[in-house]
């Protein structure tokens, strides 16, 4: 029973949870909707598996989002969707896509798709941690799961022109005012403040005592 005390060491790979998964997929193909006590009940009779073991299985598998109760379907088979497997690789493509991004480039057939197909699909894929959602300001945007929430700020930023500008020129200058940057780079003065404030509150830049801003030396 020892081999089961620590299942996350084991992983997808191990048999034991290759069976489990197995079974689970055939109920799906059965009832259409997985139900974990069925699971439970239909593996504990098929596997010689501990009680124990089988319990931390099945755990692993529900905290990785292998599997979800009452769901149609399997981590795998979640992606067998046409629709939402784009949907994911335009997000993976698009580190920090925000959600009027994303549905301005999806298209059913040549026709955007409708906004409520769209947030079902985005669900879907944050239900079995392919994908997760970051709110800054009055932006929701989407990350793969392993981009981290630092990364993925810095990416959706990066799509702006201006927000390039002010951290390329900061990379080149060091610190300085926001008049020198305003200055420097030639565009509307109330929108480099805005953005230099943003960037501040995102600790992306630092404020200084001369009330300069530099690069957070951290985000570098």
């Amino acid at each position: 029973m020892s081999q089961y005390a620590n299942i996350t060491s084991i992983g997808l790979e191990h048999p034991s949870v290759k069976q489990v998964v197995e079974i689970a997929e055939e109920i799906l193909d059965e009832n259409k909707i997985l139900n974990i006590d069925t699971l439970y009940y239909r593996a504990k009779k098929r596997l010689k598996i501990p009680r124990k073991g089988l319990n931390a299985i099945i755990q692993f598998l529900i905290n990785d989002k292998i599997l979800v109760n009452r769901s149609k379907f399997t981590k795998r088979t979640v992606l067998s969707n046409e629709t939402r497997e784009i949907i994911f690789n335009f997000i993976q493509q698009n580190i920090g896509a925000h959600f009027s991004l994303i549905k301005n480039a999806w298209t059913i057939n040549g026709e955007l798709g409708s906004p409520g197909e769209l947030i079902w699909h985005l669900d879907m894929l944050m239900k079995f941690n392919y994908i997760k959602k970051l709110t800054l300001k009055n932006y929701t945007i989407f990350l793969p799961i392993e981009i981290d929430d630092e990364s993925g700020k810095i990416y959706f930023l990066l799509q702006d022109e201006i927000y390039r500008k002010i951290l390329n020129h900061l990379i080149s200058n060091d610190s300085q005012e926001r008049s020198q940057i305003y200055k420097s780079l030639g565009e509307n003065r109330g929108t480099i403040y805005y953005r230099i404030q943003n960037l501040v509150e995102f600790q992306i830049l630092d404020l200084l005592a001369d009330n300069k801003v530099k690069l957070n030396p951290i985000k570098r």
